[in-house]
């Protein structure tokens, strides 16, 4: 166990002692109603008679006391309780904790209640806000595409000029658009043409400017010359002003 739980632990642990002491003297300064536990008699049996319901002995308000000493004895020790003793019930507290056992149960309820929607509503707009990025990343992604090919597109040859693949990844905010030769094309590639796609990268994305990505430099993965972009919101809001 580490010493950050064992800490924890140990403040609950003082926190119970304290509360139940609390609530030790609380009941020693009410009215009681007491009757004297008779031979044979337990705990159970004894709140059985005063209160209809043996499980009742567990109460803050029921408590019973050795009228030598007048000390209250510990729940911990109703298996030895003794004949002579007194079973009282503390009319006080009975009065007083009714009322506040529902307002703690409304309480905890109007909490419960108050976190699902606090939850239900974070996971919505999180979900809202995450397609919203993935839209606008698809969208720059199919525009950056077309307008890449643009210039490559021959009447002649009915094939697309080139092939390409847009991954979007909303978590790291990270958009990679893929592309590659068409068929019976060459270009493009970075072992032969890099300048080349470096100046239509540059050209394209001064097509679409104020877009709210940064571009990295492209390499190549397979075939396919891999071009990195990061989301950035703010350039476009800055970029609006």
């Amino acid at each position: 166990m580490s010493s950050a739980l064992s800490v924890k632990l140990s403040a609950r642990a003082l926190a119970a002692i304290a509360l139940a002491l609390a609530g030790t003297q609380a009941a020693a300064a009410q009215p009681r109603l007491c009757t004297v536990i008779q031979p044979g008699e337990t705990a159970s049996l004894v709140a059985q008679r005063m209160t209809g319901e043996a499980r009742r002995r567990h109460e803050p308000w029921f408590q019973i006391v050795d009228p030598v000493t007048s000390r209250v004895v510990p729940k911990a020790s109703y298996d030895y309780v003794r004949t002579g003793w007194n079973a009282c019930v503390v009319t006080g507290l009975t009065r007083a904790r009714a009322p506040q056992s529902a307002e703690s149960d409304l309480g905890l309820w109007t909490l419960l209640f108050g976190s699902i929607a606090l939850m239900t509503y974070g996971a919505d707009h999180y979900f809202r806000s995450r397609r919203k990025v993935v839209d606008g990343m698809q969208q720059f992604g199919r525009r950056f595409v077309q307008e890449f090919e643009r210039p490559l597109i021959r009447p002649d040859i009915p094939a697309p000029p080139i092939q390409s693949r847009v991954r979007a990844m909303p978590l790291a905010e990270r958009l990679e658009i893929l592309i590659a030769p068409g068929t019976g094309r060459c270009y493009p590639n970075l072992a032969d043409h890099r300048k080349n796609v470096e100046y239509d990268l540059k050209r394209v994305l001064k097509v679409l400017r104020d877009q709210p990505f940064v571009n990295g430099p492209p390499y190549m993965r397979g075939r396919w010359v891999v071009l990195p972009f990061q989301w950035k919101p703010q350039i476009a809001q800055a970029g609006g002003k």
